[in-house]
Formats: C-alpha cells, structure tokens, sequence
C-alpha cells in the first residue's frame, strides 16, 4: 500500500529515506527556471536530500553549468531571456555522458511530453511542482542514468551518489 503524505514532516521523513540523506557524496542537478519561485519550489522538494542543486536562470548559464558541474539531471522550464528549453537540450544531449533531462512546465499536455521523449529528454513535469511527482520522477531519472552509465561501461562521474536508491 502506498504511503499518502499528510503533513510536511511525513513528505521530509520520506524524502530522507527514499532519498538518501546519508548518502556517500552529493548528487549534482541543475535547475535552469527564469523565475526564483520555480528555483526555490525545486529546492525546497530537493533540499532534505542535500543534493548540490545549481541555478541558472538563461539558457546559456545552464549550458555552463552543465559543462562545469557534469551533473546527473537538469530540470528545466520552458521560457529564458535568450531561447527556449530545446535551445539548452540541444546543445546538452550531444555532451559525451549526458544528464537526464526533465522540462517543468504548466502547460504539460500529451503533445509537449511526446516532443520531450522524442528529442531525447527524459520526461515532463507539471508546474506547479508536486513533491511526490518531482521525487518520483528524479528517482526515475538518476535510475535511468545509472543504468546507463552501467551498460555502456563508463564510471560514475565525482558527485555521483547513491542517492535515490531503494
């Protein structure tokens, strides 16, 4: 049976256990949103992990942030100052060693989610965010990218943790 989170401490003491907090290192994820609410929604779901979550608010500040970091996931939002979500994913999913990429947006219909999985992404989450969706759907992806980082012989990257692991 599937626990229902009632309370704000329910939500906590489930994200340390399904998350981790006792983890060997700090999972790398980058939050590319034009606005601070969407920012500080992510990481106040994120943050009783204590994932090493860096922010960029442009296109370009997300592209170097991924270069810098390596991280393992990019959640992103659809609209930035200089492009839009397709600008960031295009110039990512060609890096050697990719993150799983996650779009966070309020418009989430079945034609914006199949344009995601086609080009690569990893899945599309509905603003704004819930926490048990963002849980399952991160869990989903560092999984996702464990995995493949298993199957094509390359070793976790510094940062990589066990975090999210059941």
């Amino acid at each position: 049976m599937e626990h229902v989170m009632t309370t704000a401490e329910d939500r906590k003491e489930w994200l340390l256990k399904h998350m981790g907090k006792d983890s060997v290192g700090r999972a790398a994820m980058v939050a590319a949103f034009r606005r601070d609410e969407d920012q500080g929604e992510l990481e106040k779901i994120i943050g009783p992990c204590e994932w090493n979550v860096i922010r960029s608010g442009t296109c370009a500040a997300a592209i170097e942030a991924v270069q810098r970091s390596e991280p393992q996931i990019v959640v992103c939002g659809r609209t930035f100052p200089d492009g839009e979500w397709k600008d960031t994913w295009d110039r990512l999913r060609t890096r050697p060693n990719p993150p799983m990429f996650i779009l966070a947006s309020r418009l989430a219909n079945e034609s914006l989610w199949s344009e995601v999985l086609n080009l690569g992404g990893y899945d599309l989450l509905l603003k704004p965010l819930h926490p048990e969706e963002v849980v399952r759907t991160v869990h989903g992806a560092l999984m996702t990218w464990r995995n493949a980082q298993a199957r094509d012989g390359g070793h976790l990257p510094h940062g990589a943790t066990r975090c999210l692991e059941h």
